[in-house]
């Protein structure tokens, strides 16, 4: 069973909680808060709903999750009093995908802390820095496709890093997608050759600042290629266009023949 929890306190009004339906009476629903663990609240059924209520199973069932809006909230009795119908669609989507990532990343962080079996000093520094930020998971995703850099800004022991770029890669297996560009350069005039190798390499040198993995080869004179690795899709299809742009410009400015092949668009 996971050691790790979510928030301590009692949550504030206003706020919108994920919470797990528990039981079901008469007048409303009583509910255990994901992110509060041990405590529970109310939803009553004045609040589930703009219109008349007549079966609160139509709207909630046993095991449900669910997001509430926090209407009123008393330690002293122990009393937490929720609102469904006072959160929107747009609100519930983005609270549930948010709760589901930091549910992620808890279960990822601490099957790392057990395969590595740190210690719990460390294990304490490392989540108080994690959960200081809005999606910890993404730091984590982005260690597994752009590597240990990605985590030096949290001022971690360089094992640690190592550590944990490892595992991640291992645990987070983001998916990456490839694009290939096909074109020809040739030219007949004097010179063209250096002409053409100028080309390839300032691509190339494109390439590296642009935040995908990439290279640029000869298939076989005059075709060459330019791969485009990157766990976006819309980022690849962007630098695409970009790169054809400056090479079509380049080409033009150095008289150079230049053509992509249709498959590549």
């Amino acid at each position: 069973m996971s050691t790790l929890s979510t928030e301590a306190g009692w949550p504030k009004q206003d706020e919108l909680v994920v919470a797990q339906v528990d039981e079901i009476v008469d007048h409303g629903v009583y509910v255990k808060l994901e992110n509060y663990p041990g405590k529970r609240g109310y939803l009553p059924i004045s609040e589930i709903s703009q219109g008349w209520v007549t079966d609160i199973k139509r709207f909630v069932n046993i095991g449900q999750r669910v997001v509430l809006r926090v209407i009123r909230v008393n330690p002293t009795k122990g009393h937490i009093d929720l609102s469904l119908k006072r959160v929107t669609l747009q609100e519930r989507n983005t609270v549930l995908k948010s709760w589901k990532r930091r549910r992620k990343f808890l279960k990822t962080i601490e099957e790392f802390f057990s395969s590595y079996k740190i210690p719990q000093e460390k294990r304490n520094a490392l989540l108080e820095k994690f959960l200081s930020l809005t999606d910890p998971l993404s730091i984590l995703e982005r260690a597994a496709s752009e590597g240990s850099s990605v985590l030096q800004s949290l001022n971690l022991e360089e094992d640690l890093i190592n550590k944990l770029t490892e595992y991640s890669k291992k645990a987070l297996r983001i998916k990456q997608y490839t694009k290939t560009i096909r074109f020809t350069l040739s030219t007949t005039q004097k010179g063209g050759a250096d002409k053409i190798k100028n080309v390839l390499k300032n691509i190339e040198e494109t390439l590296k600042t642009l935040q995908v993995e990439g290279k640029v080869y000869v298939v076989a004179a005059p075709k060459y290629a330019i791969e485009i690795i990157s766990t976006k899709p819309k980022v690849i299809n962007n630098i695409a266009k970009e790169l054809l742009e400056r090479i079509r410009k380049m080409a033009n400015e150095l008289t150079l023949d230049f053509k992509v092949e249709e498959n590549s668009l």
